[in-house]
């Protein structure tokens, strides 16, 4: 526990909140779309890549990309709450989902650009000495 608790909720912290928030309702409704899609593979006869091939999925894959997506997006909703609770753990889990991010973008170029900046930002936001002390606030 930090010595003078944070009683306001500083502004990086919001807008990690903002992201995370974002980042949810993305993932929760591109998992539903996808696990409703599978029902009929033939909307989603191929699917094509950023280097222009068709790629062939099945409705099995599709439903559970969706699933996955879905649980993802909803384990976030429970990273926002930890984040506006302030728990040192929300701010450990958005290093290192940041750093992790980082990290596969870099294969991802020139492609990754944007995520690459999105998790820089996070990382800038997550290490600002006002949201360390938020995040320090509970175990």
């Amino acid at each position: 526990m930090a010595d003078s608790p944070t009683t306001t909720r500083p502004g990086s912290v919001i807008v990690l909140a903002a992201i995370i928030a974002v980042m949810a309702v993305f993932n929760i409704a591109t998992g539903i779309w996808f696990m409703i899609a599978s029902m009929d593979p033939a909307s989603f006869t191929a699917i094509t890549d950023h280097t222009g091939n068709a790629v062939q999925m099945s409705g099995f894959l599709i439903f559970i990309n969706g699933l996955v997506s879905f649980v993802f997006g909803l384990m976030l909703v429970w990273l926002l709450r930890i984040t506006l609770a302030g728990s040192s753990t929300a701010g450990m889990l958005i290093t290192f989902l940041a750093i992790l991010n980082l990290v596969f973008a870099l294969f991802r170029l020139p492609y990754g650009w944007g995520v690459i900046l999105l998790s820089l930002i996070a990382l800038l936001l997550v290490n600002r000495p006002a949201a360390k002390a938020w995040f320090s606030q509970l175990p």
